[in-house]
């Protein structure tokens, strides 16, 4: 099996809920006539893309202000930086994909980091190919080059997903480009296949003219496995819990409402990204809605300590990584939303 590539180390933990300046730390002055609100830094998963809409759609809709939350959202650089950016004190609050989460506990890379809410009921990780590009099932990879970011999750993850489809991976190329070369790329024939989120499609879509786009999400055979986990320090979950279920709730609101009404979420994203696209950033909402919210209709954001567990037993047996992992070392259960 191809050997996963190197985790990144987590800085050590602020010991105070203070961030530098920059990151918003303090709180406003209360006035008489409206206490202070906590000053709260957001980072999203990655980018400013459709898929993170609902943290600007909360800020729209005063959900962070109706919690007394004066919050900052600012556009994050994936599951390695974020998790660095909490657990170094410059976030209070990020979107990490919870395999990632795993893979790096396993390894004793997440001190200080804990995940509160789920953002996704499965993982979106997956693979995206032209349909004319010959890849129309796992075992077409081999032979193929693949395209994906730098320390990316679904590089970590096509370890496991390859053993559970049969995939020699040794037979598949992987080469670095930087997210936003991803779709050109793969329009271009430069890669047989690049590494997305399933969400992604409209993009990569829109990238290729309109052709179609295979998708092969990792879900379809990695299960029990939740998509982005809201990860937040230990500190804070320790010392301000009611701060942290004030902003769990209202993201999770600003959540519900965008996979709900995707074009007016996706115009409030163009309202604060004017160089998005609605188009496709509603499309990719549209998408995303069932991950939010699947079949059983569990409220948003809930995490479960048993399927948090067979998660854990999924990445073992297939090779992810050795060591053991306790659920509660990486989720706060009494802070998570229940199902």
């Amino acid at each position: 099996m191809r050997r996963l590539p190197r985790v990144i180390t987590i800085t050590a933990l602020v010991a105070t809920f203070s961030l530098p300046a920059g990151c918003g730390s303090g709180a406003q002055e209360a006035s008489p006539a409206r206490p202070a609100a906590d000053r709260v830094t957001y980072l999203t998963a990655f980018g400013t893309f459709g898929r993170e809409a609902y943290a600007y759609v909360a800020l729209d809709k005063g959900y962070f202000r109706e919690a007394g939350l004066d919050v900052t959202v600012q556009p994050g650089q994936g599951s390695g930086e974020n998790l660095a950016a909490v657990a170094g004190g410059r976030a209070h609050f990020a979107p990490v994909d919870f395999t990632a989460m795993l893979i790096n506990a396993a390894g004793g890379k997440t001190a200080g980091v804990v995940t509160v809410a789920a953002i996704h009921q499965r993982t979106l990780a997956g693979l995206m190919a032209l349909g004319d590009g010959g890849i129309g099932r796992p075992k077409d990879l081999e032979g193929k080059t693949v395209g994906d970011a730098p320390g990316s999750v679904i590089t970590m993850m096509f370890p496991t997903y390859a053993k559970l489809t049969g995939v020699d991976p040794a037979k598949v190329k992987w080469v670095s480009l930087e997210p936003a070369q991803l779709p050109a790329n793969l329009a271009s024939g430069q890669v047989d296949a690049i590494g997305q989120y399933v969400v992604g499609q409209p993009t990569v879509r829109n990238a290729a003219k309109g052709k179609e786009v295979k998708v092969l999400p990792f879900g379809d055979v990695i299960t029990d496995m939740y998509g982005l986990g809201l990860t937040t320090s230990t500190t804070l979950a320790k010392d301000k819990p009611d701060l942290v279920k004030r902003f769990t709730g209202a993201l999770l609101k600003g959540l519900a409402y965008a996979v709900e009404h995707p074009q007016e979420a996706a115009q409030i994203l163009v309202k604060h990204h004017p160089a998005q696209n609605a188009v496709p950033a509603a499309a990719e909402l549209s998408l995303m809605a069932p991950y939010v919210r699947p079949a059983g209709a569990e409220q948003v954001g809930a995490m479960d300590r048993d399927r948090v567990t067979r998660a854990i037993a999924v990445l073992r047996e297939a090779g992810a990584f050795e060591g053991q992992v306790a659920p509660e070392t990486v989720v706060s259960f009494d802070l998570a939303p229940k199902g």
